[in-house]
């Protein structure tokens, strides 16, 4: 069995806590590598003291990380690290509502080719019913050790 570490730090979002390191909360940051993440808040390792802070990021692979620790504002910069430009901003934000959008139109499509063959009485086809959601199983007996 694979053992779970203790809980970490909590992710603090507020504004105040995030511009001390010279971003906002969901800005887009170019890393002197030139790979763009996320900002989705700052983590402490100790609640008290507020020089301890890191910012974390989320990449657009999915994968969450800190950038370089307990550095302000001026030195994030001096290291490479950049807020993109609003237009980056701004694409993100596009692209995002863009999906959405075509989420809620392919359901609207779906819901109104049941709500016909209701109407005319057919029978709903099967492409068009929802599957059913796999639920979790759990080993009876408990869990067994291997030996």
């Amino acid at each position: 069995m694979v053992k779970k570490g203790k809980k970490g730090p909590p992710l603090v979002t507020a504004d105040e806590d995030i511009t001390a390191f010279g971003f906002k909360l969901h800005d887009i940051v170019r890393t002197p590598l030139g790979i763009t993440a996320t900002v989705i808040g700052v983590k402490y390792e100790s609640a008290d003291d507020k020089q301890t802070g890191r910012v974390w990021v989320k990449y657009e692979n999915g994968h969450e990380a800190p950038l370089e620790p307990k550095l302000n504002a001026g030195f994030m910069s001096a290291l490479g690290y950049r807020k993109c430009s609003d237009a980056d901003h701004i694409r993100r934000d596009v692209t995002t509502h863009m999906t959405e959008q075509k989420k809620q139109d392919d359901e609207r499509k779906v819901v109104e080719e049941v709500m016909k063959c209701k109407e005319q009485g057919l029978p709903i086809p099967e492409h068009l019913i929802p599957k059913p959601k796999a639920t979790k199983k759990k080993a009876e007996g408990g869990a067994k050790k291997k030996k």
